[in-house]
């Protein structure tokens, strides 16, 4: 263990957690809240009682993986639905749903784990997945602690509140305000650069937007903001290594191509990044592909992109290039944001505006900062430069203020139970089943109308259940023992199960089906030409989905179950019998990253009913073989894992 002094908010979350208190703190990014869950894992190591550790997204738990077994050599285990490795041991990394499924299903396997530590804890608030981790939070077993890790929770007491009413034992809330490394503005305006947000006020260019001529209204058109002259100013500041924040992929490859007449390398470092990436390309066994051939020039110039349409084994080798620091420049997604050990001298916003899952609007507060906070490292800077690149006929000074010197938006229940929670949950508790709900971070801060809302979808879902034959007589049935483990497609599983279709298919028609389950397409995604036998398992899989959906409609369940889509059909077929992986990009325009996220769902989803109890015999051995088939190579996600062990 490292002695030196601890900040006075590490020293205040490490006594409240020897007294026994779950403990809850909010610290802006690279205050060192990562210390305090470390501390804490050692105190349980010593002690002789695991851990849980929590991640948002799989890259993020992939990633603590690596770092806990170089610290913590022999004690790490990790369990994300696409990788068991080591699963009993004293520290064991999981994502939030794996975790959930767990204690819904088997408590007492985490009778001798004292704490958990939910990383992010703000993804409570998360639209699609924050019911996830409400859920846990609610189910978790009375023996453990919680330490759950924010730099953005304003409304931490009212969440501590809640928690107090759902666990009997003590909870503190510690809160940091200050950064170590403050942050320092820019802002890059009709091509001109300005210090500080007031210096842009006075420029007059975000009052200019709009004006009226002839009764039309015509934007004012400023110049151009140029990426050279930014990467002119950023030169000026060495503010190198850069995060280059887009929101869109193809933005995010298009500005690396145009920076790539540049070169951030001098000879040594040259020399030094071309002899660690073939070791890693060897390693990692990459092929060539179009990113590949792409990347490859741009990174011995010290630049690169990044984002989830990259091959996972592809975004290790930047990752692990950036943290070596001979990439200095890389443009990349949001996701970044949530990386570990990955900070930069400078971030650089392309725009402050982005698509939120159902709307396009201005960034929240939350997520500037969240991405901000990876400029400026402790130790090594004295602070972090955040540039943001302004067209003030997309922004208006309000807005902008507001982004920049707002406060963080309170985490808000988005609590919205799966048919898979509630048929676990009603295996265990029956008709009790509507008394967990004063439990719910939803009924503590909600308002009357909307507790009654979320109640009545709750007994709606029940309904729909009972009438669809999942729970009889109080209890459920063989079908919903076998959707209970299908998370978020519950109905089209059971739906297909009781039909016996999988009992009929072949392994390639099952692997195909359960694609077309899992794919959702990106907005303006061609629809692809589908053959004879793909026609025919779109036929009765919508055949399926249509009378689901049509009971939901009756109840009025929203959101209604997915549909299924078969973009990769024809990919899927291949990658069953076997042909290599860089065959299928030949065979749709799906991003190879993507490819290989869609079929690691798959492969979740298959392994998830080959688990149950219920299924015959004949189709066990089927979903085995199919397994055995379509987990190799690049799709493997525990074996890239384990080559770092």
């Amino acid at each position: 263990m490292q002695n030196f002094t601890l900040d006075n908010f590490q020293s205040q979350a490490l006594e409240s957690a020897k007294k026994g208190n779950s403990v809850i703190v909010s610290a802006p990014t690279g205050a060192g809240k990562t210390l305090i869950a470390e501390r804490i894992i050692e105190d349980c190591i010593k002690n002789q009682k695991g851990v849980v550790y929590t991640a948002p997204i799989k890259a993020l738990s992939n990633q603590k993986f690596r770092d806990f077994s170089k610290k913590y050599p022999g004690k790490v285990g990790i369990l994300t639905g696409d990788v068991s490795i080591n699963r009993s041991a004293p520290i064991l990394i999981m994502t939030t749903e794996i975790f959930r499924n767990a204690i819904l299903v088997e408590p007492e396997s985490f009778a001798e784990r004292g704490w958990v530590i939910f990383d992010e804890i703000h993804y409570l608030d998360d639209i699609e997945r924050g019911t996830v981790w409400e859920e846990t939070i609610i189910l978790l077993p009375p023996k453990m602690r919680l330490l759950a890790l924010s730099a953005t929770l304003p409304n931490i007491k009212e969440f501590v509140g809640w928690l107090k009413k759902v666990h009997s034992h003590p909870v503190e809330s510690i809160v940091e305000e200050t950064r170590p490394v403050p942050l320092h503005f820019f802002f890059q305006c009709n091509d001109n650069l300005f210090s500080s947000f007031k210096e842009l006020k006075k420029s007059d260019l975000l009052y200019k937007t709009l004006r009226k001529q002839s009764y039309q209204e015509n934007y004012w058109h400023s110049k151009p903001n140029k990426l050279k002259t930014l990467i002119k100013h950023l030169n000026g500041f060495k503010t190198f290594p850069c995060v280059y924040f887009s929101f869109s992929r193809r933005r995010c490859e298009d500005l690396a191509q145009d920076m790539g007449y540049l070169d951030f390398l001098n000879p040594s470092e040259k020399n030094l990044i071309d002899k660690t990436l073939n070791e890693l390309i060897e390693k990692f066994n990459i092929s060539p592909s179009t990113h590949v051939n792409f990347l490859i020039p741009l990174i011995k110039n010290g630049i690169a992109y990044h984002h989830a349409g990259l091959l996972p084994t592809l975004k290790e080798v930047i990752e692990r290039l950036f943290t070596t620091g001979l990439i200095k420049f890389i443009f990349t997604t949001e996701t970044f944001a949530l990386g570990v050990n990955m900070p930069a001298k400078a971030v650089v916003f392309d725009t402050l505006s982005k698509f939120y899952g159902h709307y396009h609007g201005y960034l929240k507060t939350r997520d500037f900062y969240q991405m901000a906070g990876r400029s400026g490292r402790r130790g090594i800077d004295k602070e972090g430069f955040v540039f943001s690149r302004i067209n003030p006929s997309h922004i208006d000074k309000a807005s902008l203020e507001k982004i920049i010197y707002g406060g963080y938006e309170p985490i808000k229940s988005q609590l919205n139970s799966c048919y898979a929670t509630i048929l676990n949950l009603y295996k265990l508790m029956a008709e009790r089943i509507y008394d967990i709900y004063p439990n719910s971070f939803h009924c503590y801060q909600s308002k009357m109308w909307e507790k009654k809302e979320i109640k009545g979808l709750l007994r709606r879902k029940v309904s729909l259940l009972k009438q669809l034959g999942y729970i009889k007589n109080g209890l459920i049935t063989e079908k919903a023992i076998l959707a209970a483990k299908v998370y978020s497609f519950e109905l089209s599983v059971g739906e297909l199960f009781a039909g016996k279709y999988f009992d009929a298919c072949d392994g390639e028609s099952l692997f195909t089906t359960i694609t077309a389950l899992v794919y959702e397409p990106r907005k303006g995604e061609m629809r692809p030409r589908l053959n004879k036998r793909a026609k025919g398992i779109k036929k009765d899989l919508n055949k399926s989905i249509k009378q689901i959906h049509r009971k939901e409609r009756s109840f009025r369940i929203s959101p209604l179950s997915k549909k299924p889509f078969f973009h990769l059909f024809e990919s899927s077929s291949l990658w069953y019998q076997g042909v290599s992986f860089s065959r299928l990009q030949n065979t749709c325009s799906i991003d190879e990253g993507e490819i290989v996220r869609y079929f690691r769902m798959s492969i979740q989803v298959l392994r998830q009913i080959h688990s149950s109890k219920v299924i015959s015999a004949s189709l066990k051995q089927k979903l085995g073989n199919c397994l055995k088939k379509v987990n190799r190579d690049v799709i493997d996600a525990e074996k890239q894992l384990r080559q770092d062990l």
